[in-house]
């Protein structure tokens, strides 16, 4: 039988890897310009992160993040206020990736769909999430 994490331990793993107050690293929200769909097998590496002239990568901090809920969907998720990104230039955005602070390891993408063209004097929301799975 397979190893199944129910909506319930989701939630509370959840809580645990990012409100946690015995792990105090942060993490941090990249946009990426490379026209790539994260897989399972994915690093960091495999994305470029945004160079358009204004845009800074964001921190995420670990106690701003939204309570655990489990949504119309059976996925328990996390949700961090939307962060906004500004620009100076125009380009295309293909999506985000959030990796840890200190050893840039990727723990989580999403490919817009579909992906987003900015110019000088844009903003770009950007609600970072993290979305469980469910086998039920």
């Amino acid at each position: 039988m397979a190893l199944v994490v129910p909506n319930v331990g989701e939630v509370q793993l959840m809580t645990w890897a990012l409100k946690g107050t015995s792990v105090t690293e942060n993490l941090t929200l990249k946009l990426y310009t490379n026209n790539y769909a994260p897989v399972a097998g994915s690093n960091a590496g495999n994305f470029t992160e945004c160079a358009i002239a204004g845009y800074s990568a964001k921190t995420l901090t670990r106690g701003t993040w939204g309570n655990p809920t489990t949504g119309g969907n059976g996925k328990a998720e996390m949700v961090y206020p939307a962060q906004t990104f500004t620009f100076t230039a125009s380009g295309t955005i293909y999506g985000y990736y959030v990796v840890s602070a200190s050893g840039n390891v990727l723990l989580w993408a999403e490919l817009f769909t579909p992906a987003r063209s900015v110019n000088s004097g844009d903003s770009l929301a950007v609600t970072p999430k993290l979305v469980g799975s469910s086998e039920n």
